[in-house]
């Protein structure tokens, strides 16, 4: 049987020695919590707020996400890609995310705000006016994405291949021409 969690917050709390109850929360705050390694699978967060969290190498496969914000998090190695895309909604400010997976999702208007977003992927993903406000994008994947009105413009060391994703109306700023034009070879300076 499944637990219903409204308005709790939860601090302190290192759920890979003290079990997170399967189920629904809603408009949940926790705080300087560990879920490091957990399987995550259909479990419900909604309206949820995360704050100096440990996610690292999580499991989610139907986990439900529904306008959640992580803040200060450790989500490395988070495989996104296999959350519930039905009403999915994030949000995340100072999170490192090194080496997740947002493959074939639905991000429309996700906020990556001071964000580390290092060899993450982001194949198939529908970005469109997505923000990357101050965020490294090292070895980040862009494949057959939907950039439209994204906006790069604070963005650093990304490199998207115009030629492999949608961009119209995309906002880069000059220091990020080199990132789009990677593909061609060129020379710089």
């Amino acid at each position: 049987m499944s637990a219903s969690y409204y308005d709790e917050r939860f601090e302190n709390i290192d759920f890979t020695s003290q079990r997170l109850s399967k189920g629904e929360y809603d408009s949940c705050t926790f705080s300087n919590c560990n879920f490091e390694g957990l399987h995550l699978s259909n479990y419900s967060f909604l309206e949820s707020n995360f704050i100096d969290c440990n996610f690292s190498n999580v499991q989610f496969g139907g986990t439900t996400l529904n306008q959640v914000s992580f803040e200060n998090c450790k989500l490395l190695g988070a495989n996104f890609s296999v959350c519930n895309p039905f009403m999915l909604g994030l949000r995340f400010r100072e999170s490192v995310l090194d080496f997740s997976n947002f493959s074939g999702l639905p991000l429309e208007s996700t906020r990556f705000i001071n964000a580390r977003l290092e060899s993450v992927i982001f194949s198939d993903a529908n970005l469109t006016s997505s923000t990357f406000d101050g965020c490294s994008l090292l070895n980040a994947t862009f494949d057959n994405c939907n950039l439209c009105k994204a906006d790069f413009s604070k963005a650093i060391n990304f490199i998207i291949d115009p030629s492999k994703n949608r961009l119209k109306g995309a906002h880069f700023s000059k220091d990020g021409l080199p990132g789009l034009l990677h593909h061609l070879q060129l020379v710089i300076s």
